[in-house]
């Protein structure tokens, strides 16, 4: 629930700062922790002392609870998280020692929030991961993340650039499908096309002036993609 005045990050620090809980698990009005996921979460936890989060496995599911696909959880690696957001936010816990030291999350993020979060804690130490379903994550078309696609990107970009000074191939590749399709990516999944292909090595350059040539190698080693 966001609070009166505040936005969504913002809402999330305050949740926090009134609790006293050594272990914090945000979790969304429309997301669900499954049974025992809160469990699984808490005992991974033990079993790594040094790990500042843990994160199991998600999925996403419809109005009516159904399943409609799994969450693309991958194994921590700090790296890969330059190319996409594999840990659900619903399906993963922090120690509070950990949230407060990165300040929480960043308050004038409206969509990235989490992704942010998760680079900025990386940096400070590894997660663990879990073999374990430990929620759902909420996925319908008037989701804000689906309905303003665009605004997603864009901020998504906006870390991107903040905390890599890079934006790689495949971000580029997800934006320049959405300005040519503007559909949600998710329902609407975008098919791979050669239009979107050529589309990303100019709009990825425009993205990444100080890095052309890094760019340029991104994209020509996954260029293939639009040969499907």
């Amino acid at each position: 629930m966001v609070a009166a005045g505040l936005g969504q990050a913002a809402s999330v620090n305050r949740g926090v700062a009134e609790t006293h809980g050594e272990i914090v698990l945000i979790l969304n009005a429309d997301d669900v922790v499954y049974p025992g996921g809160v469990a699984a979460l808490v005992a991974g936890l033990a079993r790594a002392p040094g790990a500042l989060a843990v994160y199991g496995d998600a999925v996403h599911i419809g109005d009516d609870d159904a399943v409609i696909d799994r969450y693309p959880t991958q194994p921590f690696d700090r790296d890969a998280l330059r190319e996409s957001c594999y840990i659900c936010q619903p399906a993963a816990a922090v120690r509070r020692t950990a949230f407060d030291a990165v300040g929480g999350m960043t308050a004038e993020l409206d969509f990235a929030m989490d992704y942010d979060f998760w680079i900025r804690l990386a940096r400070r130490g590894d997660f663990a991961k879990i073999d374990a379903l430990v929620a759902g994550s909420r996925m319908h078309r008037g989701n804000k993340t689906l309905a303003r696609r665009g605004d997603v990107h864009r901020e998504v970009i906006r870390v991107l650039r903040t905390h890599y000074g890079y934006v790689p191939y495949a971000w580029a590749y997800a934006y320049a499908s959405w300005l040519l399709d503007r559909n949600d990516q998710f329902f609407d999944a975008p098919r791979a096309k050669r239009s979107a292909v050529l589309f990303s090595l100019g709009l990825g350059l425009t993205l990444n002036p100080l890095r052309p040539f890094r760019y340029f190698g991104d994209w020509y080693a996954h260029r293939a993609v639009g040969r499907r």
